[in-house]
């Protein structure tokens, strides 16, 4: 690298000169970055066309085959009993349905209470003294309500005055059943205080509320009552089973679950044991009821197969099901008993298929309900009008690219000219720049011609002529516009006229796009797919490297890279040979310089 100085002696400014200079030299090298820009920009609309044809290609792919074309509606003259749903392979007839019984699955349930009503704390200290503002309260949830307790300061002799006045509270706080009794009693249980919740005696088949105490911030209540904050009557789901141990579960044990062994250990919780249940292979779900206070085991599945079969470890390991009340055994599900069309029969699940249609039965009927099947004409509509839509894009994007006109006044920037503009101004200037790239480009004007040639075409493997090609289903062209053309070639479509025609005979409808080898979807996906190589081997995919030398626009772009990399290789040669030269001369000049300022000292 050459030491690039400034003109100290000769008072040059050398940067500008050498600038000078190297722009004209820069000149061929301009030139070469400007035509690998448009070909870059040449290869990005290329793919840009690519993309577009892909997805026609798809749309059409998903039309050629006379399968792609079995689209059924049905319905149901029950909705609230059967629901129904056809699919391509069913019979367009109508059916009969009776359903005489649902599908269950098996279910295990605790034959009792799992816990008693009361929940009872540790023997108090007494005299128990009670402290404004330090030990006076503490929270009481029943049922889901939360209630702040404040016990009146003072000294208690023993439990039963400390039940006393917690139970003027907890009446005060949440009242009582109609009748007079308790919703929540409070004893003296041999120095220790119980909370024992009732049921409503108005209510049939009620159970007793869950009571819950916790403390209150700041305050030590629950603890010199004899309590654990979150202390409940009910089983806590998520407390370690150790300290369970007042309601008689084991600390550690095992169980099985249709054949799929559960263990536990004291560390383990109730939550914990039952995500082993429901993540093993058993298939089951335990929950626990609290308000019920009972365990549940239930089948993922229904019909007869599904079962719930508990049994204790072998040998004994634990109590786990015997405490929770649980029976050993085996509880079968059932199967749904139907009758279609006469015939009757069993199933496992509420929802089934028979003929290609899905039933899903709600409630047991005592008439029967009728599916109706049919051609799903919305579908097919619908199908078509994506086709259009994609296609009118693809003709849209095409149209556009091979009529606009280059505006030969716009080439790439260069690095210099592009200094000098704001990034807006650029980003109009390459907008326009890219203008007319493929302007009639023979590949894309083949294509357009190609996809045009069969909107028009007859389909004569069609046997209906009334309905055997496109614009005697309701799909026409455009009208060629001066204004708009961009719109030559697309297609326009009369729903109206479709449906008919579907209506009336859609196996012509659809063998227009789907027969085999005429059909307009196979012939256009053929066409596509033509094209779509072609502009690969042109300018590749969108995951093509730009340069790839394998396509015809990433080759000569290759070979630009190549011509510029020499090419600045030896600028920057000649960059240097320029500063060498200048500083030679400035030397020079600092040598004469010196010759003369010795010779000026015997001068006059």
């Amino acid at each position: 690298m050459v030491t690039r100085l400034s003109g100290l002696n000769s008072g040059l400014d050398v940067e500008s000169l050498v600038t000078g200079l190297m722009k004209a030299e820069k000149m061929p090298l301009d030139s070469l970055n400007q035509k690998k820009t448009t070909l870059t920009w040449q290869t990005d609309l290329y793919r840009e066309i690519n993309t577009k044809l892909s997805a026609l290609r798809n749309s059409l792919d998903n039309m050629r085959l006379s399968g792609d074309w079995k689209m059924n509606s049905a319905t149901s003259s029950n909705e609230a009993a059967v629901t129904v749903k056809a699919d391509g392979t069913s019979s367009k007839i109508n059916h009969s349905i009776i359903v005489n019984d649902l599908a269950s699955g098996a279910s295990v349930q605790s034959s009792d209470k799992v816990t008693s009503d009361t929940m009872t704390g540790t023997a108090l200290t007494t005299p128990l003294k009670i402290t404004a503002g330090s030990n006076d309260q503490l929270n009481v949830t029943l049922g889901g309500v939360t209630r702040t307790l404040t016990l009146t300061a003072g000294d208690y002799a023993d439990a039963g005055a400390v039940a006393t006045e917690l139970q003027n509270q907890i009446d005060n706080m949440f009242g009582k059943y109609n009748g007079g009794t308790r919703k929540i009693e409070v004893n003296a249980v041999a120095g220790s205080l119980q909370f024992k919740t009732n049921a409503d005696p108005d209510l049939t088949s009620s159970t007793a509320p869950t009571v819950t105490v916790s403390s209150v911030n700041g305050h030590d209540a629950i603890k010199d009552l004899g309590f654990k904050s979150g202390q409940s009557n009910r089983i806590n789901t998520t407390s370690a089973i150790s300290t369970l141990g007042g309601l008689g579960f084991s600390s550690s044990g095992s169980f099985l679950v249709n054949g799929q062994k559960i263990s536990y250990t004291g560390a383990d919780s109730i939550k914990t044991i039952m995500d082993k249940v429901n993540n093993s292979n058993a298939g089951v779900n335990m929950t626990y009821d609290s308000a019920a206070d009972k365990f549940t085991f239930t089948t993922k599945d229904t019909g007869s197969a599904a079962i719930v079969n508990l049994q204790e470890s072998v040998p004994p390991d634990g109590n786990f099901l015997s405490t929770a009340k649980l029976s050993t055994g085996t509880v079968s599900g059932k199967d749904a008993s139907v009758t279609i069309d006469g015939v009757q029969s069993y199933r496992s699940s509420n929802t089934f298929t028979s003929d290609g249609v899905t039933y899903t039965i709600k409630q047991k009927t005592t008439t029967p309900v009728t599916a109706n099947v049919n051609q799903d004409v919305d579908a097919m509509v619908n199908k078509i009008k994506d086709f259009v839509k994609i296609y009118n894009e693809s003709i849209d994007l095409m149209n556009t690219r091979v009529k606009e006109v280059k505006n030969r006044s716009y080439k790439p920037l260069t690095d210099d000219q592009k200094k000098a503009m704001s990034d807006t101004d650029i980003a109009a200037w390459e907008k326009t720049a890219k203008v007319g790239l493929l302007h009639n480009d023979g590949i894309v004007k083949s294509t357009i011609s190609g996809l045009r040639s069969f909107l028009t075409s007859s389909v004569g493997s069609v046997s209906n002529a009334s309905y055997n090609a496109l614009y005697k289903i309701g799909i026409t062209t455009m009208p060629y516009s001066n204004s708009m053309p961009q719109d030559a070639g697309k297609i326009q479509l009369d729903e109206d006229a479709l449906k008919k025609a579907i209506s009336e005979d859609p196996s012509a409808v659809t063998g227009i796009f789907s027969n085999q080898p005429d059909g307009i979807a196979q012939k256009m996906y053929d066409e596509v797919n033509g094209r779509i190589k072609e502009l690969s081997t042109k300018a590749g995919g969108s995951t093509t490297a730009i340069d790839n030398v394998t396509t015809d626009l990433g080759d000569k772009i290759h070979d630009l890279n190549q011509k510029i990399a020499t090419m600045t290789l030896k600028l920057a040669d000649k960059e240097d040979y320029y500063y060498k030269m200048f500083a030679a001369m400035d030397s020079a000049v600092g040598k004469n310089n010196s010759t003369l300022t010795w010779l000026s000292q015997f001068s006059g």
